[in-house]
C-alpha cells in the first residue's frame, strides 16, 4: 500500500507517546513490497529473516503470500501478524503456529455472526446461493461448517456461474427450486457487491422479493472500503437498484457502513503531516489494521519480557510471543468507536464486531437492527477445538421493522407450506395415480438415462474405440526404428512403459493396461479431469491421448510415445555421461512442465517419479501420468478396475513400487485411508494446495537422483524394506543428502527447501 511505511512510523510514534515503546525497548521497522505479480512476497519474507535479521512480521498484505511466509514464519518460530488476510484455512493453528490476525473481518467469523443471526431470529433451515468459482467454494464451504456445527439445516444450495447476469439467473429455473424449499436465503458470493446486486435483481423479476423472503447477505467485500450498493459512483442513489434489495438484511462489521473508523483516522494521520491523498482510501481498512498490528505486537513483546523477568531471549521464540496475543484487548487505533476496541480470541484472531443492517424501502441509509458482540469463554482452549472460544452477544436495536403486518419477520415456512400443499388436500386424490406415473418414468428415465450416459461418453474426445488401437511387441516398434537408433531407444524403455500401440493411422503411442471387472461410472471430477488432461499442451507436457475402456474386460489408459525412454533409463545407464548441462537442462524442463500443471485447471501432478519424466528425441524432459492417479485408486475401490501387478518387473502397469519413495508421506497416509474405506463412503481428499507441495518434494527427490545418480537415502538401504516401511505413511524417513562434497550449498539449500515444503516431511 501507498506509503504504507509511513502510517507505521505514525504507529510507532504513537506507541512512544502511550509509554509502550521508549528507550528500554525500541523497534526497527523495516518495510518491503510483495503481493506482486511474480509472487516475490515469499523471497522477499525469506531476506527479511535471513539477511535483515527480521525477528516478526507484519503482512503480507495478500493471502496468498501470506500462506506460504505463514508457514515459513511458523517453521523459523517468529510471529507474524495478518492485517487483510480474511481467508478460512489460515485459522489453523497446527500450520500457522506463529499467525495472529488483526483485520475485522474473516470467513470464519462472518459465518459464526450470520449462524447466530439466524438462531436468533428462530429459523433452522436456510437455503444458500453462490456461484462457481474457488474463492465461492472455499466460502460456503466455511459457511456450511459453522451452520452444521450450530445446528442450522442448509435445505437448498444454489450455484449459478460466476461470469451470468440477473437475466441468466432468472431463466436458470433454479430460482424456482428456492421458492419451493426455502424462506431464509444466504447469499455467498466471491464478487460480493456485483453479483449480489444481480441476484437480487433477479428476485425482484421473479417477484420473490416479497416479505416473505429474507435475504441474508455476509458482506465479504475485498478491497475498497464498503459503500451502499445502490450508490452510484458519483454518491447519487440509484432508487431502481435500492428496490431490488428489500427484504434483504446485509451483516458487515459494525461499522461497515460509516466512517465512524476512518474520518478519525484521517485526521490522525494528517496530524503528522500524511493527507488523504497520499494513502490509497480504497485500502483504508489496509491502513488501519497496519496501525493496530504494530500495536499488537509491542503490547505482546512487553508482556512476554514481564513475564519473563527482562530476559530478551522472548523476543525470539515466536510461539510464545503468539501466546501472549491470544485473548489480549487493547484500545485500537480509533478509540471510541464500536470496534476500535480491540478483543483477540483465544487463537490469536481479532474477535469481530458485527451488526445487521435492514435495507428499508423508505430510507436512503441501512437501518441497525442488531448488534453482535464477542463475549469470551472461560475454560475454553482454541488449539484444543480449533475455535475462538467466544460467542456473540446479540442485542436488538430494534424491532417491528419488518414490512408485515405484524412487523415480525416470516417464519422458515409458510403456514400452508411452500406449495400450499399443506392447506389443499386434492393432492391426497392424486397419490395413487402420481406413485403409478412416477414408477413408470422411473423405469424409463433410468434406461434413457443409461442410453444417454453411453452416447456422450462415445462423443468425448479422449475416448479411444478399442478397433482404432493397434497393440504392437517389441519387434515390431524395433522395425519401424532404425537399426542405428536402437540402442538408445528401445533399450531404454525396457525399464519403464513397455506396451506400444498404433492410435489412429500413424500415432506411436504407449499405455497402461488394467483389468476391467465391470464398466467405469464416471463422476463429474472425472470427466472435468480427463478433458483438461486432454486440453493441456506445452512443450514439457506428454500429450494424453485418450482411454479405452467398457471393451474387451480391459481398460487402456495411452500416452504420446516418447523415443528416449524415461529419466530413470538415462540416470542409471552408466554409458550416458551427464554433466553440468543435462543437469541444468532436465531440472529446468521437470520445473517448467510443473509450473504450467501447477498454474493450470488440473493444478497438481500427483504421481510425479522419474520414470514419469519422458524424453523425446531432443533430449527434452516431457511430463507424464499427470491427473489420473486419484481415478485410478477410485475406480480400482469402486472395484471397476483390478492394478495386475508384473513381480519381475516390480511395475504396477508402468509405475514402480519404488514409487513411493518419491510420494510425501502425509499423501501415502492419505491413499492409505481412501483405500480402507467402504466403497460407499466419502473419499478423503486433499486440497490442491498440498497436492502442489506433494509435487515439490517428489521434485526435489528427483533432482537430487538428477545430480547424484542416487536416491537420497543412505547407501546400501534396502529399497524392498524401506518401500514396506514408507507404504502407509505413518512411518517418515526423510530424504538426506548423502554425498555433500558432490552438490553445491546452493544447490544443498534448494533441496532441503523441498523436502521442507510439506510440513509431514520435515526434518526434526
Amino acid at each position: 500500500m501507498p506509503n504504507g511505511d509511513k502510517v507505521l512510523e505514525i504507529a510507532r510514534r504513537e506507541l512512544i507517546a502511550e509509554g509502550l515503546l521508549n528507550q528500554n525497548l525500541t523497534l526497527e521497522i523495516v518495510s518491503k513490497n510483495g503481493c506482486g505479480a511474480s509472487f516475490e512476497g515469499v523471497g522477499v519474507g525469506a531476506s527479511l529473516y535471513h539477511v535483515d535479521g527480521v525477528r516478526a512480521f507484519i503482512g503480507p498484505y495478500c493471502s496468498t503470500e501470506m500462506d506460504a511466509v505463514g508457514k515459513m514464519a511458523a517453521f523459523w518460530n517468529v510471529p507474524i501478524i495478518g492485517y487483510m488476510s480474511s481467508d478460512d484455512y489460515l485459522i489453523d493453528k497446527t500450520i500457522y503456529r506463529t499467525l495472529a490476525r488483526i483485520s475485522m473481518r474473516t470467513t470464519n467469523s462472518l459465518a459464526k455472526a450470520v449462524a447466530a443471526l439466524v438462531k436468533h431470529y428462530g429459523w433452522h433451515r436456510v437455503a444458500i446461493v453462490t456461484n462457481t468459482g474457488a474463492l465461492a467454494f472455499e466460502r460456503t464451504l466455511a459457511f456450511e461448517k459453522i451452520l452444521k456445527t450450530e445446528n442450522v439445516t442448509v435445505v437448498q444450495k444454489v450455484m449459478f456461474d460466476e461470469n451470468i447476469d440477473y437475466q441468466g439467473m432468472a431463466a436458470s429455473g433454479l430460482l424456482n427450486d428456492l421458492k419451493h424449499n426455502a424462506r431464509i436465503i444466504i447469499c455467498m458470493f466471491s464478487s460480493t457487491r456485483e453479483l449480489t446486486r444481480e441476484f437480487m435483481q433477479a428476485t425482484y423479476l421473479a417477484e420473490m422479493n416479497t416479505h416473505e423472503y429474507v435475504y441474508l447477505l455476509p458482506w465479504l467485500q475485498a478491497g475498497p472500503k464498503d459503500v451502499m450498493p445502490w450508490l452510484g459512483a458519483d454518491g447519487s442513489l440509484l432508487q431502481k437498484v435500492k428496490d431490488h434489495y428489500e427484504n434483504a438484511i446485509i451483516i458487515d462489521d459494525v461499522n461497515g457502513f460509516d466512517d465512524l473508523l476512518v474520518t478519525p483516522f484521517v485526521k490522525k494521520i494528517e496530524a503528522y503531516g500524511l493527507k488523504a491523498a497520499d494513502i490509497d482510501m480504497g485500502s483504508i481498512y489496509g491502513y488501519l489494521h497496519l496501525y493496530d498490528a504494530l500495536k499488537l505486537y509491542v503490547l505482546a513483546l512487553r508482556r512476554s519480557l514481564e513475564l519473563s523477568n527482562g530476559n530478551e531471549s522472548v523476543v525470539d521464540d515466536g510461539w510464545q510471543m503468539w501466546n501472549h496475543m491470544r485473548r489480549l484487548s487493547f484500545a485500537g487505533s480509533q478509540r471510541g468507536a464500536a470496534s476500535g476496541t480491540i478483543q483477540m480470541d483465544d487463537l490469536a484472531e481479532r474477535a469481530p464486531y458485527y451488526a445487521a443492517f435492514y435495507v428499508s424501502p423508505s430510507r436512503t441509509e441501512l437501518m441497525k437492527v442488531v448488534t453482535m458482540n464477542p463475549v469470551l469463554l472461560e475454560k475454553c482452549n482454541g488449539l484444543a477445538n480449533n475455535t475462538g472460544c467466544f460467542d456473540l452477544q446479540m442485542t436488538d436495536v430494534m424491532t417491528g421493522f419488518w414490512p408485515s403486518i405484524t412487523g415480525e419477520l416470516p417464519p422458515e415456512e409458510p403456514i400452508c407450506g411452500f406449495g400450499g400443499e399443506k392447506c389443499d388436500y386434492t393432492i391426497l386424490i392424486m397419490i395413487c395415480a402420481a406413485a403409478l406415473v412416477l414408477i413408470v418414468s422411473a423405469t424409463f428415465a433410468y434406461f434413457f438415462n443409461r442410453r444417454w450416459q453411453r452416447t456422450r461418453l462415445d462423443k468425448m474426445p479422449w475416448r479411444i474405440n478399442r478397433q482404432e488401437l493397434n497393440i504392437i511387441d517389441d519387434e515390431q516398434v524395433k522395425s519401424m526404428l532404425s537399426l542405428a537408433s536402437a540402442n538408445t531407444k528401445i533399450s531404454n524403455i525396457s525399464a519403464g512403459v513397455k506396451r506400444h500401440a498404433i492410435v489412429g493411422n500413424n500415432t506411436h503411442a504407449t499405455f497402461h493396461q488394467y483389468v476391467q471387472r465391470r464398466p467405469i461410472v464416471f463422476t463429474r471430477t472425472d470427466l472435468t479431469i480427463l478433458m483438461q488432461m486432454k486440453q493441456a499442451v506445452h512443450d514439457n507436457i506428454n500429450p494424453f491421448i485418450g482411454m479405452a475402456f467398457n471393451e474387451k474386460e480391459e481398460m487402456l489408459i495411452v500416452w504420446k510415445f516418447c523415443s528416449r525412454g524415461t529419466l530413470q533409463d538415462i540416470i542409471y545407464n552408466t554409458n550416458v555421461k551427464l554433466d553440468t548441462k543435462f543437469h541444468g537442462a532436465f531440472i529446468r524442463d521437470i520445473m517448467l512442465g510443473l509450473e504450467y500443471l501447477h498454474s493450470s485447471r488440473i493444478g497438481y501432478h500427483g504421481s510425479l517419479t522419474p520414470w514419469a519424466c519422458l524424453i523425446d528425441r531432443n533430449w527434452m524432459i516431457k511430463l507424464s501420468d499427470f491427473g489420473i492417479a486419484d481415478c485410478i485408486q477410485r475406480w480400482e475401490r469402486q472395484q471397476s478396475i483390478a492394478v495386475a501387478s508384473d513381480k519381475e518387473e516390480g511395475e504396477i502397469n508402468g509405475v514402480q513400487k519404488t514409487g513411493i519413495l518419491y510420494c510425501a508421506p502425509e499423501m501415502l497416509r492419505n491413499k492409505e485411508a481412501n483405500k480402507r474405506r467402504a466403497a460407499d463412503t466419502d473419499w478423503l481428499k486433499q486440497t490442491t494446495a498440498r497436492r502442489c507441495m506433494s509435487d515439490i518434494y517428489s521434485c526435489g527427490v528427483i533432482m537430487y537422483e538428477i545430480l547424484a545418480r542416487a536416491l537420497p537415502f543412505p547407501e546400501g538401504e534396502d529399497l524392498v524394506e524401506l518401500v514396506e516401511v514408507l507404504r502407509d505413511g505413518s512411518k517418515v524417513v526423510h530424504p538426506t543428502i548423502q554425498d555433500k562434497d558432490s552438490i553445491s550449498p546452493e544447490i544443498a539449500s534448494l533441496l532441503d527447501e523441498c523436502w521442507q515444503e510439506c510440513p509431514e516431511a520435515r526434518p526434526n
